[in-house]
């Protein structure tokens, strides 16, 4: 390996042990608050909330462009691109913070309550600290300052969960949810620009502006087919299946997509920067795919099992019986988990310069998945899961060939990704359906049955990866070494 890609390799595992603190510690505050605010709540107070925020998120992709991303690719001069991408960011915002105040009554009529809009409007307001975050913190992730981003992703979580839940214990039902979201938003945005990491000035180059919007809009064309897919369901379960289901699934997609969305977080933040800078070398671009694959695909093996097995006996202790509706759909959403690191590969696109190819593969599976999911929210809300489920074992299988083609990747290769994580999954079945026939957990009681058998099992999976990869625990502690800076990556 060259000593510049050694660096960049360096950084970016020591980034993604800041990052998997950011993130793990951030997953803590949220799952802690969600079993308080579970307590506190009811469904159609989550319901009203997940309307907001999924109009809201479809809002916040659409006014970004991939000016964020545009920036890590960006060649010329850095400052006259951040100041060009700060202001096409605030007009954009601006203009579509207007629409959405004037259309928020058209979210009453289409979920067919007259709370959704005026919540709608309020939480519109969240994208302004928001657009104030934008580019500070691609100038962040940029120059893998990981740090201060854990730091302000903490943060934004301690503020959100703290206001929520305060304001929750006081009866404000769904608005305590609304001023949990807009004081973490307005926290992130004061700490990105203290201190500021350029100072900006009014200026507008047309040069650096049309580079940014060019590389932009291919990677947010793709991106956002990427959310629609994640995100129409909810839209079609409000309408067909009423608030109330939709806020069963916010709670379910809590559980599944929370994992996921960590693992994004850690792998794509990390990965991206550090694969466009060694973009010309596509036999280590390969090395570090197979290598982030595979330590991605052992932790949503353990995590799907352990939902897929236990989801019953944890959901009632830790957010109560009366969401016991969600288990069976968690278990369902469990290959989704599982396969997630095979769907998400869009660094790997976007590094290659490929992001044609990623636009039209994410399109194919936009209209098959959205298919789907249409006809799936006039069942049920399994149904909906089913097909989710479905959707990510078919495009899996697709993404994986077209990634091995990209990076020149063999099968060996990729079944040394794949296989270890496979083998380990089925020894933790195994462990988890003996325990479960025992007849131990009537002995040991629900809550104590839960941890125990989650732990046994998750014990079970960690020796078979040790039997079948005895160096991985070198591996693992090779890369706390270089994460915690006593040693460099090899």
């Amino acid at each position: 390996m060259s000593d510049g890609a050694g660096h960049t390799a360096t950084a970016a595992v020591r980034g993604a042990g800041w990052v998997a603190l950011g993130v793990g510690a951030q997953r803590v505050v949220q799952t802690g608050a969600l079993i308080v605010l579970a307590r506190l709540l009811v469904p159609e107070d989550f319901g009203l909330v997940a309307v907001a925020m999924l109009l809201l998120s479809f809002a916040n992709r659409a006014k970004s462009l991939g000016l964020q991303t545009a920036l890590l690719q960006y060649r010329g001069d850095l400052k006259v691109a951040a100041d060009s991408a700060l202001i096409l960011n605030t007009g954009i915002t601006a203009t579509v913070l207007l629409l959405i105040v004037l259309a928020s009554p058209l979210a009453s009529l289409w979920f067919e309550d007259p709370r959704a809009g005026t919540v709608l409007a309020v939480m519109a307001l969240r994208l302004v600290p928001q657009a104030a975050s934008a580019v500070p913190s691609a100038l962040a992730v940029r120059a893998l300052r990981f740090r201060k981003l854990a730091v302000i992703t903490v943060g934004e979580s301690v503020v959100t969960a703290a206001v929520a839940v305060i304001l929750a214990a006081r009866g404000l039902g769904a608005w305590s949810l609304v001023a949990g979201s807009l004081s973490g938003s307005a926290a992130a945005a004061v700490a990105w620009w203290s201190p500021p990491m350029w100072r900006p000035s009014l200026r507008l180059d047309r040069e650096a502006s049309s580079a940014l919007l060019g590389t932009g809009v291919r990677i947010w064309s793709s991106g956002n087919l990427a959310f629609v897919i994640d995100s129409v369901n909810r839209l079609f379960m409000g309408r067909f299946l009423g608030v109330a289901t939709l806020g069963l699934y916010d709670v379910a997609s809590r559980f599944v997509h929370a994992p996921l969305q960590s693992l994004l977080g850690i792998s794509d933040r990390v990965a991206l920067p550090a694969f466009c800078r060694e973009q010309e070398d596509r036999e280590l671009l390969g090395r570090w795919v197979v290598r982030l694959t595979g330590l991605l695909l052992l932790t949503t093996a353990l995590t799907a099992g352990i939902l897929f097995f236990f989801a019953d006996v944890l959901i009632p202790v830790l957010i109560g019986s009366r969401w016991v509706s969600v288990v069976q759909p968690i278990r369902v959403l469990a290959p989704l988990i599982l396969l997630f690191p095979l769907v998400s590969m869009a660094p790997v696109y976007i590094a290659t310069g490929r992001t044609g190819l990623l636009l039209r593969f994410t399109a194919v599976r936009a209209a098959v998945t959205i298919a789907g999911l249409y006809w799936a929210a006039q069942q049920s809300l399994v149904a909906v899961c089913a097909v989710e489920s479905a959707s990510a074992g078919v495009f899996a299988v697709v993404n994986l060939y077209l990634v091995s083609r990209i990076l020149h990747l063999e099968a060996r290769q990729l079944a040394r990704a794949v296989v270890l994580p496979a083998v380990a999954l089925a020894a933790f079945s195994a462990a988890a359906l003996v325990l479960r026939s025992s007849g131990l957990g009537e002995l040991l009681g629900p809550a104590v049955a839960g941890g125990v058998f989650t732990a046994a099992s998750t014990g079970v999976f960690a020796v078979a990866v040790f039997l079948l990869r005895p160096g991985v625990v070198v591996e693992v502690r090779e890369l706390a070494a270089v994460a915690l800076g006593a040693s460099a990556f090899r």
